[in-house]
């Protein structure tokens, strides 16, 4: 039977205690410390609290931890000793039926990861959607992890066991993220167009105009449809846009969105994750009859990746009146102009300086966005907000040197004759070193 987050904020600290054993393993010294932060106002703080009580915890604690765990079909697992709540997990991952290989082969991964990390392999075997991995993500991801570094190696083995207190803490909640499965599904569902040449190695490319391009772009027009948007568009550039009125159908819009073509081998969430998850949020307003005081607009930009012509962001730069139209002459690899792509596509290149957008009749722009970095993963940080972004700028330089030694007595007075070798090789480190030393090797 699940217990409510209410009712663990206002249960006396020892009740509590007692309702939340086993998040983790053999050790509710960190739930306890967490439990005395009360109240939480979701699962999401209460799990950061108990994140933070041992990031803070000495490192011998955290081995000690790790060690806390059973070896993944080890020993506890063939006697039938371990807690329910690991004989579940295991059980879930299909790994309590193991055949005589699968088994002699995971036996050998915990001796080798064993005998090269000092504590056991952990890995939260539920999965990312708490069903269970299969055997063979399991071993694969074994055999992966034996080549980290032993650092990194025991920081992802406290990632894991953070996420498996939060599995069976969502358990003891009786918590179900299935809006963010149903997004999870839709990513995979438009994963299954890719450009032909990767598809058939099960990799994810969808270059610009291509056919998987434009069956991402039906897709996802078809998507806004039914998550109830009020106008659904493809623009002249390829961008599709959804508009969900506020109150008023003149009311200022929140403008949010990202890309769907990718660079090749992509993922299935860089850019795709800003696109499905506020058209979720729509798809909840338009269910509850809700309007807003403004309105949104989603825009899945058509190209930002420039993997197809020498030009990026063409989805977003028609928005903000920056789409230059001598790309509309470049040719692909193929050949095809972006005009013809565009023409072929079923797309007017005539009509994209009016895509512009009047900065005055928007809110702003937002973007959901995966963290292509560290710091959330460290930090166990389920969710960051961005406060600022770098821009980049590309300039091509051009240096010109003569080939010469750089110590000063190598240089023949007046004339300022160098080193009689033509031939000699003018590398970026020997400009640098010129420039700092001011030496004539240098010239612009």
């Amino acid at each position: 039977m699940s217990i409510s987050l209410s009712e663990i904020n206002q249960l006396p600290l020892a009740q509590a205690i007692q309702a939340m054993q086993g998040l983790y393993e053999h050790s509710d010294w960190i739930a306890e410390r967490a439990l005395a932060q009360r109240p939480f106002a979701s699962a999401a703080q209460f799990k950061q609290a108990m994140v933070q009580v041992l990031r803070e915890s000495p490192r011998e604690d955290q081995l000690a931890l790790i060690c806390a765990h059973p070896e993944l079909a080890g020993k506890a697992m063939l006697a039938m000793d371990l807690t329910a709540a690991s004989t579940d997990e295991q059980s879930r991952a299909g790994l309590t039926h193991c055949n005589a290989h699968e088994l002699a082969q995971i036996q050998q991964l915990n001796r080798d990861y064993k005998a090269k990390f000092g504590f056991p392999f952990i890995l939260a075997v539920r999965g990312p959607r708490a069903v269970g991995l299969t055997r063979e993500q399991i071993i694969a991801t074994w055999v992966r992890r034996l080549n980290n570094p032993m650092d990194f190696e025991f920081a992802e083995a406290l990632r894991n066991i953070h996420r498996i207190a939060e599995i069976r803490l969502n358990d003891k909640l009786g918590i179900q993220p299935t809006l963010g499965q149903e997004v999870w599904d839709w990513h995979e569902w438009l994963a299954q167009f890719s450009d032909p040449g990767f598809a058939e190695r099960g990799e994810l490319t969808v270059t610009y105009l291509t056919a998987a391009h434009q069956a991402c772009a039906r897709t996802l027009s078809l998507g806004m449809h039914a998550c109830g948007f009020d106008e659904v568009c493809t623009d002249a550039v390829g961008n599709v846009v959804g508009i969900y009125h506020g109150n008023q159908t003149q009311a200022p819009r929140l403008l949010t969105g990202s890309h769907y073509d990718t660079v090749r081998n992509g993922g299935k969430y860089d850019g795709r994750l800003g696109i499905l998850v506020p058209m979720a949020c729509v798809r909840e307003l338009a269910r509850r009859g809700r309007r807003l005081s403004h309105g949104i607009e989603v825009v899945a930009f058509a190209e930002e990746e420039g993997q197809r012509y020498r030009a990026t962001f063409l989805g977003s730069g028609a928005l903000v009146g920056q789409f230059n139209t001598a790309w509309l002459d470049q040719t692909d690899a193929n050949g095809v102009t972006m005009r013809d792509a565009m023409t072929q596509a079923g797309l007017d290149p005539k009509g994209i300086a009016a895509l512009r957008r009047e900065p005055s009749k928007y809110l702003g722009f937002v973007e959901v966005h995966i963290e292509q970095g560290p710091v959330l993963n460290e930090q166990d940080l389920p969710l960051g907000v961005v406060s600022s972004i770098n821009g980049s700028e590309r300039y091509l330089c051009e240096s010109t040197a003569w080939p010469a030694m750089r110590a000063p007595h190598r240089w023949t007075g007046a004339a300022m004759r160098p080193w009689p070798w033509p031939n000699w090789p003018c590398t970026w480190s020997s400009v640098r070193a010129a420039t700092a030393t001011r030496w004539p090797p240098l010239g612009n």
